[in-house]
């Protein structure tokens, strides 16, 4: 009888877990009143090549995600979690897209220490990494014919304000889990680029944005209305193609996960190949 219990109750945790994960995304979507939803156009949206490279549960690249989808920008996403919270900047020889990273910013003249977003235009031969700049260009180049939405202008004002910050951290702290897309999680590197139908604002496609997140895999990003069925998602290397979720999740933990996120306490990557500095308050309390 006991086993049967197990069996059952081992049987129920992957819904309930579902369940709980489906639950906190939507509310994550609610603190930012669903904004990141294409906007009407009076021409159709130009194709500029952006690369961004970010993590899902950086505010600040919350905030250029949101204005992609508010102008129905596609781009191809480079996904860095963080290795380590111990110090901004830091990554080791298991980050994939951290080096190229730091190496974009250090051709544009940035700052040495990689920060996110980073974002390369590559139709305007510009490279940004703040989150306001990249808003800014990305309105001034490609925001031609579209009514931008009052929320969206609320949200995300041009001058920043004391509200941007808690704003934009709410989605996180209510997703505060490692694997949902803050820490580097072992993984199979894909061949090709994962082609991702989306919306910011939408519970599942948050889901699966995280996973491709932690799992390095780097993705296009096709902005998609609230009302259409999402996410989609395609992966060219293995021919998988499915709406919803969970097959989405199923599928990228068959394919390519290979180990568990690193947790919140992860210590520095050693070798650290970035140039790391550890937050003062941080540094107090691990008495350095």
């Amino acid at each position: 009888l006991g086993r049967r219990r197990v069996s059952r109750l081992a049987g129920v945790l992957p819904t309930v877990n579902m369940f709980v994960h489906r639950l906190s995304s939507r509310a994550a979507g609610a603190v930012r009143r669903w904004n990141g939803e294409p906007a009407r156009r009076s021409t159709p949206a130009p194709t500029p090549e952006l690369i961004l490279f970010e993590y899902e549960a950086s505010p600040w690249c919350r905030r250029v995600r949101e204005t992609l989808g508010v102008l129905g920008l596609a781009a191809l996403i480079k996904p860095c979690p963080r290795e380590t919270l111990r110090a901004e900047g830091a990554f080791g020889a298991t980050s994939r897209h951290r080096p190229e990273a730091a190496a974009a910013a250090a051709e544009a003249g940035a700052s040495s220490r990689l920060s996110f977003p980073l974002l390369v235009d590559r139709t305007a031969g510009v490279t940004l990494s703040d989150s306001a700049a990249i808003c800014e260009h990305l309105w001034s180049l490609y925001g031609g014919g579209v009514e931008r939405p009052t929320l969206d202008q609320a949200l995300n004002p041009r001058r920043r304000t004391l509200l941007d910050f808690p704003l934009l951290a709410a989605p996180s702290a209510l997703r505060p889990w490692p694997e949902a897309g803050l820490m580097l999680a072992p993984s199979e590197p894909n061949q090709q680029p994962l082609l991702l139908y989306g919306c910011e604002a939408d519970a599942g496609s948050r889901l699966v944005r995280e996973a491709l997140c932690c799992l390095q895999l780097e993705y296009r990003s096709q902005p998609r209305p609230l009302s259409a069925p999402l996410p989609a998602l395609e992966d060219p290397n293995s021919g998988f193609a499915a709406f919803g979720a969970r097959q989405a999740l199923e599928h990228l933990d068959r394919t390519h996960r290979t180990g568990e996120a690193l947790g919140w306490l992860a210590p520095l990557p050693s070798p650290n190949l970035g140039e790391a500095r550890m937050h003062p308050v941080l540094a107090r309390l691990l008495g350095r």
